[in-house]
């Protein structure tokens, strides 16, 4: 439970959704962020870096953790915030960048973009997170 010293409570919106453990749960989860963006009149260039965030963010789980994933998407006034937990124990880590490789690239890509990012393990498999400042 949280407790507020005072009667000033911040809005936020939360949406939490089980994705499908195939590649096309990576555009479900952009059109998912995208309604949950689409009342905040943010500009199209922070719209898409939120989509891109998450589309690494469930590619990383679908092909490398188990079902089933669930996507959190929580919008507080100032900042995107987004994870994709999945079943799996085995937290991402960095490759040799191959530059001739489709991937290899959603941790740097996490690095360059994010405000700030972690990969966290729990008792029940891990999640992935980014928190990404914007303004109104």
């Amino acid at each position: 439970m949280v407790t507020y010293a005072s009667s000033f409570r911040p809005s936020a919106t939360h949406t939490l959704v089980e994705l499908p453990y195939v590649p096309s749960a990576v555009p479900q989860a952009r059109r998912v962020l995208r309604q949950q963006l689409a009342a905040t009149n943010l500009p199209d260039k922070i719209i898409g870096t939120a989509e891109l965030l998450v589309s690494e963010l469930v590619t990383n789980a679908v092909k490398y953790g188990k079902p089933p994933i669930w996507l959190l998407i929580e919008l507080r006034p100032g900042l995107v915030h987004a994870s994709v937990s999945d079943t799996s124990v085995a937290l991402p880590h960095r490759q040799c960048l191959d530059l001739g490789s489709e991937g290899g690239r959603g941790l740097l890509i996490l690095d360059a973009l994010a405000g700030s990012w972690g990969a966290v393990a729990v008792d029940s498999g891990k999640y992935l997170w980014f928190d990404l400042p914007v303004t109104p």
